[in-house]
């Protein structure tokens, strides 16, 4: 069983505790459970597999990256349980202290150098999120590095983790609901071919659909840390630390995903910083955990 595995499960294992307690609150309890269970059970039997078959090519490969739909299965999860483990939305913190330290709305401030063109790269390097990632994933699998791709794996699935959990303790919806009007984003930002399609497709991940009536009331609590700042961060600089032939591509893109994080109006500038804060501890404790689960029985790969 590897490092990931345990990571899953874990979360896994909090994702059932908190559908217990909140049994009664919960639309699907029992489907939520079950689905947790299902998934722990796959988890366990594909390591279990693993460890006595090590198969080919294909095998490997698909080993490598069956976590992925696992990833985005608990991210959607997550926000089942945050209005109910914390249902007050801090915006208006978060507002302050951007206004305490700038004196302005910076995502206002920063309109003045909006222009189509830069609107349009900015929301693609937005939408390379889960891209720039995957790119290192494939790199250190074709290398037969695997070291690299373990250690690298590990480290971005409990970075994922981890900025999950910590959505608990601030939850907000982002300046484009509250200090800007949402409806209003496609006029006042607007990009070229595609900045309106990536913006769908981002809103339809935040749960908010073209046709939505009052989105900021049903959004994804998850502003506060950015994600995307603490996972893009953690990404260029394990492609620097493992000397990844794509190291520079995914520097200049993954600091534009930094960037357009504030300018297309997704987080305050309060939720880069921390994200910046959280990328660097995860990248100082997550070692530590790794040392701890391997002491107790886990490796770091098969």
């Amino acid at each position: 069983m590897t490092i990931s595995d345990a990571y899953i499960l874990g979360m896994l294992f909090i994702y059932t505790v908190l559908c217990f307690i909140f049994w009664g609150k919960l639309e699907t309890p029992a489907l939520n459970l079950l689905s947790y269970f299902v998934i722990s059970s796959a988890v366990i039997v594909f390591a279990i597999v693993s460890s006595k078959y090590k198969g080919g090519k294909v095998f490997t490969l698909v080993r490598r990256l069956y976590v992925i739909p696992i990833v985005f299965f608990i991210y959607s999860n997550i926000h089942l349980f945050i209005p109910l483990v914390n249902p007050h939305d801090y915006d208006n913190t978060l507002i302050a202290w951007d206004m305490a330290i700038f004196g302005v709305h910076p995502t206002e401030w920063i309109g003045q150098f909006a222009t189509p063109i830069l609107t349009e790269y900015l929301q693609f390097s937005y939408m390379m999120f889960y891209v720039l990632p995957f790119i290192l994933g494939i790199e250190f699998t074709l290398r037969d590095s695997d070291d690299r791709f373990f250690e690298f794996a590990r480290i971005v699935i409990f970075g994922f983790f981890f900025s999950y959990l910590l959505y608990f303790f601030m939850p907000a919806i982002g300046p484009r609901f509250t200090i800007h009007d949402f409806s209003m984003i496609n006029t006042e930002l607007p990009g070229l071919a595609l900045t309106n399609f990536f913006r769908d497709l981002v809103n339809a991940g935040g749960g908010v659909m073209p046709d939505t009536v009052n989105p900021a009331l049903i959004v994804n609590r998850d502003c506060m840390p950015s994600g995307h700042t603490m996972m893009t961060l953690i990404t260029i600089l394990i492609a620097f630390k493992f000397k990844s032939k794509y190291k520079w591509l995914v520097a200049v893109i993954g600091f534009s995903l930094i960037f357009s994080t504030i300018y297309l109006r997704y987080h305050y500038v309060v939720d880069v910083a921390a994200g910046i804060a959280f990328a660097l501890l995860t990248l100082w404790l997550e070692p530590k955990i790794e040392l701890l689960l391997r002491n107790l029985g886990f490796y770091k790969y098969d």
